[in-house]
């Protein structure tokens, strides 16, 4: 088979990229791999013919073919694929990974995994691969294939291709010789590439693939943000990681979304894989409507940015510019409006003080957040939050046992009540009554509502005061991380509140804060910010 004249120059260019006194490129290896390529079939298109891309060549002979001049196994044992819809990623991992479990030798009951958010997701890389194999005669002789399982085993050498579920159990008592996570960036946790990666050391090349778009890139620990940040310092610093490959392909940050070339940046299979009036016609849309722009830049320009219900709601840079290091002492005495929220008795239950201070004009906010303390290290593993550290910091407390005990809590209330002049406690009306009527037998009780109703006033006030610095919170960094993860919901009367539902984190201590701060405004004759009459306001002037 007569290689073309673009394959040629493709493995002439990756051997002068990639040889050195310590690797080789694999000439006789990438030409196997173009010839194994064409005699494969499209699951997908108008035509069953599989016509690989320049882009997509390249990519697996530099996963595949790049390999150490001493023992001659491959120089990549992990690989990141990071780039936007639509543009054959995953024929890139179909390909590689059908070619090593026909054409690896010396490998036997080799497991090859896939792996995604739901198996429904990572059967469509399965079918991919099962329809490689199905339409090959050669390739099918060698094997068995039960979809309902969704696993293609080797007869010769008992290989398996299996399907995995994403909840990561029983992940690390497989020994993986190649194991694909598909759409990183909607994984709940890093669980399982950490037990992959950990448990393919009985193999001398094996490979862990992770394949993805962008996520929003406002969380620390979602999976495709910790890759991204790895790529992105090797890309900046020139790290030492040999066995580590990756590419990204994303447009510039800011760029104008009708730039074409900032399309191909992030799209190498445009008009291909993906047609460029269709994102021509995005483009447009989007800038008809701003509300689109960020799905735009995440879809088509494989940037990280936020979507709609991704979003903090609380600006963060404000919440810190209020940020103060209070003496709890120097509150002693002073009126306190509270809120209460009592939460799950496994998770944090949250009491806030709201203090005004006149004379400045400032609400004062001190929250106190209470834990389980029997159950910290089993939740610090399952949601990677640093509860014991808060708890060292003196940011979250920790009452004994296995749920927050409500005895032992008002213990504590309690013991703050006789340093503070308690007003009112605002408490979810729809709280457990039984609670309801222990709390009035002490103190003076305001039943609450946590929807729309009651909490858009409240929270058009408290961003008002963030943004005026009306505003002295307490420094916790437990506090500032339920700030930071909460989500707002609206309808379509631009009514809002903070969604516990949809927020990633607990955030139960913003929504007493808000209850507080509410009652402390009212009791205080503060005026309500209306964000429709200021604007009439505005207008006027």
């Amino acid at each position: 088979m007569m290689l073309k004249k673009w394959v040629q120059h493709c493995i002439e260019a990756l051997k002068d990229k990639w040889e050195d006194e310590t690797y080789f490129f694999d000439e006789a290896e990438a030409e196997k791999i173009f010839k194994f390529i064409g005699k494969l079939r499209n699951d997908k298109g108008t035509s069953s013919r599989f016509e690989v891309m320049p882009f997509q060549f390249e990519i697996v002979c530099e996963i595949l073919c790049v390999k150490e001049r001493e023992t001659g196994l491959r120089k990549h044992r992990e690989v990141h694929i990071n780039v936007a819809r639509k543009n054959g990623k995953s024929f890139i991992i179909a390909i590689i990974i059908t070619y090593l479990f026909f054409c690896q030798p010396k490998i036997r009951g080799a497991l090859f995994f896939l792996t995604a958010n739901d198996v429904k997701q990572a059967g469509e890389l399965y079918k991919t691969v099962s329809y490689f194999i199905e339409t090959n005669k050669t390739l099918k002789k060698y094997c068995k294939i039960v979809p309902s399982r969704r696993l293609i085993e080797r007869k010769d050498n008992r290989n398996q291709l299996v399907v995995l579920s994403s909840d990561a159990s029983g992940a690390d008592s497989y020994s993986v010789y190649v194991g694909c996570l598909d759409e990183i960036h909607e994984a709940k946790s890093d669980e399982m590439y950490g037990k992959i990666g950990t448990g393919q050391g009985a193999w001398d090349d094996p490979l862990l693939i992770t394949i993805t778009t962008a996520s929003s890139g406002e969380d620390p620990l979602n999976l495709e943000t910790q890759i991204y940040s790895r790529c992105k310092t090797i890309q900046e610093t020139g790290a030492d990681d040999p066995t580590f490959y990756y590419r990204i392909y994303e447009a510039k940050k800011g760029c104008d979304i009708t730039d074409q070339k900032e399309w191909e940046r992030a799209n190498p299979g445009i008009d291909v894989f993906r047609s460029r009036k269709d994102i021509e016609v995005m483009a447009n849309k989007a800038k008809l409507m701003p509300y689109q722009e960020n799905m735009f830049r995440r879809m088509f320009l494989n940037q990280h940015v936020a979507l709609s219900g991704e979003a903090g709601a609380i600006n963060m840079d404000l919440w810190d510019a209020c940020t103060r290091e209070i003496d709890y002492n120097s509150l002693k005495g002073l009126q306190s409006w509270n809120g209460l929220d009592l939460s799950s008795r496994h998770d944090i239950t949250a009491f806030v003080q709201v203090f005004y201070d006149e004379l400045s004009d400032k609400f004062i906010i001190y929250p106190h957040l209470f834990t389980p303390k029997d159950t910290v290290i089993q939740r610090e593993e399952q949601d990677k939050n640093p509860y014991s550290k808060w708890i060292k910091d003196g940011d979250l407390i920790a009452l004994e046992g296995k749920y927050i005990n409500f005895e032992t809590f008002l213990d504590y209330i309690y013991e703050i009540e006789l340093e503070a002049d308690f007003q009112e406690t605002g408490f979810d009306r729809w709280g457990s009554p039984t609670i309801m009527n222990r709390l009035e037998e002490k103190w003076d009780i305001v039943p609450m509502g946590q929807g729309m109703q009651t909490m858009t006033p409240i929270i058009n006030d408290f961003e008002c005061f963030l943004i005026d610095e009306r505003l002295i919170i307490a420094e916790n960094d437990c506090f500032r991380t339920m700030a930071k993860n909460c989500i707002a919901v609206f309808d379509d009367a631009k009514n809002v509140k903070y969604s516990k539902k949809k927020s990633r984190f607990i955030i139960d201590g913003i929504i007493a804060m808000l209850m507080g701060l509410c009652l402390c405004v009212d009791a205080n004759g503060v005026m309500h910010y209306d964000p429709f009459d200021a604007l009439e306001n505005l207008e006027r002037e």
